[in-house]
C-alpha cells in the first residue's frame, strides 16, 4: 500500500512538473458521417510526451489529474491549443471542422464558460469551430449545476455532446434536461454489434430514442467495415475509430482535410442487387448452388458458417439466405435465431439433410425459418421457393 502511496504522489510530481513545463500535445481522431463519408469533426486526445518514459496515454494520468485538481489547468491548456490549431489552419486555408475537447466533472465545476470565452476572444474564433464532450457521470454529479453551465456554454454557441451513452446513468428523464446535440455510443456496444443481437437492440434503441429527441448520434470504437456498415443501416449519423483513423497528429488530420479523405460505402452500390448468402460448412454444396441460382440472375454472396455469414450481412444488402442445418460451431436454427432479432426483414430457408425435425419445427413456429427443405434437393423446386421468398419480401417487415 506504501508503494502504491509513494508512486501515486511521485505521478502527481511529475505530472504538477509537465504541466509548467508544457509536456502535453493533442492527437486528433477524426469523426465521419456515416451517409456522405466525409470528415465532419474531430475529438482531440491528449497525450504526455514524458521525458524518460515518452508518450504516456491519458488513462494513466487523467484520473491523478482530476483527483489533484490538475485537471483544471490541463483541461483549459486544450481548449486553448484547440483554438490556436483551428485559428492556424484558417489563416492557412486548411478547410477546417470542428474540433472537441473532453470536459471532466471537475472542470466543469472550475470556470469552464471562462475558460472557453477567453480561448475564443484571444484566437479571434467562431465558437461553431469548438465543440466539448462531457460523460454521464460528470453530468449527473450536480444535475441543476451542470443543467446552468451548460446552457450558458450553449449561448455561446458551443455544440455539447453526450460521451460514452449507455454506461453510467443512462437517464433520460435527466437527458431531455441538458442542452446535447450528441449522443455518443459506447464502444462496449460496438464491438460485438453484428454477433450480438443484444447490444444491437441497444444501439438501435439509443439511435431511435436520440433522433426523437433532435439529437445526433456518433457511434465509438468502429473497427470493422462490417460494424460501419451495419449502423449505418441503422440510420446511425457519424462514426470514430480505427476503421477510417486512429487519433492522429495535426498533421496528419490537416492532410485528410485538405484531400477530402472519405468512406466510400461498397454496400451502397449493392443496394439495388437481389441477393442470396447461401451458408454451408461444405464447399462442393456452396458452389452447386451458387451456380443454380445465379441462372436467375441473383448476387450470391456465400460463408462457410454463421459467424462469417453475420459479418457479410452487416457489410451487404440481402433478402433471402439459404442455410444448412448441421454446421460446426452454430446450427442453422442457431443462425437464424440471430438473424430474425438482428435483421428481421430477412427470408431465411433452411436446406439440410438433417434429420432432427423438431428443432427445425420449432424454429419455423417462433418466426426464425421461412421454409425447410431437404437435401437433396430438386433444382427447379428450389429456385421456385427462392422466387418466392423474393416476392415474399417486404423492406423492413418480418415474415
Amino acid at each position: 500500500m506504501n508503494d502504491r502511496v509513494a508512486a501515486r504522489l511521485a505521478l502527481e510530481m511529475q505530472l504538477r512538473d509537465a504541466v509548467k513545463a508544457h509536456q502535453f500535445v493533442l492527437h486528433y481522431q477524426p469523426r465521419v458521417d456515416m451517409i456522405s463519408g466525409e470528415i465532419v469533426g474531430a475529438e482531440a486526445l491528449i497525450r504526455w510526451e514524458h521525458p524518460e518514459r515518452g508518450i504516456v496515454g491519458p488513462a494513466e494520468f487523467i484520473p491523478v489529474a482530476e483527483e489533484s485538481g490538475l485537471i483544471v489547468q490541463i483541461g483549459g491548456w486544450v481548449i486553448d491549443r484547440i483554438c490556436a490549431q483551428q485559428a492556424a489552419w484558417i489563416a492557412t486555408n486548411v478547410p477546417t471542422v470542428p474540433i472537441a475537447a473532453n470536459v471532466s466533472s471537475v472542470q466543469l465545476g472550475h470556470g469552464i464558460v471562462a475558460t472557453v470565452q477567453d480561448a475564443l476572444r484571444r484566437h479571434s474564433l467562431d465558437a461553431r469551430c469548438l465543440h466539448l464532450e462531457l460523460t454521464e457521470s460528470a453530468v449527473m454529479h450536480d444535475v441543476q449545476e451542470a443543467a446552468r453551465i451548460m446552457f450558458e456554454l450553449r449561448k455561446l454557441g458551443i455544440s455539447l455532446a453526450l460521451d460514452d451513452f449507455g454506461t453510467g446513468y443512462s437517464s433520460l428523464a435527466y437527458l431531455k434536461r441538458f442542452p446535447f446535440s450528441r449522443v455518443k455510443i459506447d464502444r462496449s456496444f460496438v464491438t460485438d454489434i453484428t454477433q450480438n443481437a443484444d447490444d444491437a437492440a441497444i444501439a438501435s434503441a439509443i439511435i431511435a430514442i436520440a433522433h426523437r429527441m433532435g439529437l445526433k448520434v456518433v457511434a465509438e470504437g468502429i473497427e470493422t467495415e462490417a460494424q460501419y456498415e451495419y449502423l449505418r443501416t441503422q440510420r446511425c449519423d457519424e462514426m470514430q475509430g480505427h476503421y477510417f483513423s486512429d487519433a492522429v497528429a495535426a498533421e496528419a488530420l490537416e492532410s485528410d482535410l485538405l484531400s477530402g479523405r472519405s468512406i466510400k460505402s461498397p454496400a451502397q452500390a449493392a443496394q439495388s442487387a437481389q441477393t442470396v448468402l447461401v451458408v454451408d460448412d461444405e464447399a462442393g454444396i456452396r458452389s452447386a448452388l451458387t451456380r443454380l441460382l445465379r441462372r436467375d440472375g441473383y448476387r450470391i454472396l456465400t460463408a462457410a458458417g454463421g459467424p462469417e455469414a453475420l459479418e457479410l450481412l452487416a457489410v451487404n444488402p440481402v433478402q433471402v439466405i439459404i442455410s444448412d442445418q448441421l454446421m460446426p460451431g452454430m446450427s442453422g436454427t442457431e443462425f437464424f435465431g440471430k438473424v430474425k432479432e438482428l435483421y428481421p426483414q430477412t427470408m431465411r430457408i433452411i436446406l439440410s439433410g438433417y434429420t432432427e425435425l423438431g428443432v427445425v419445427i420449432e424454429s419455423v413456429n417462433r418466426g426464425a425459418v421461412f421454409k425447410f427443405l431437404t437435401k437433396p434437393w430438386d433444382d427447379d423446386m428450389l429456385r421456385e421457393q427462392v422466387r418466392d421468398a423474393f416476392l415474399r419480401y417486404r423492406p423492413g417487415s418480418n415474415f
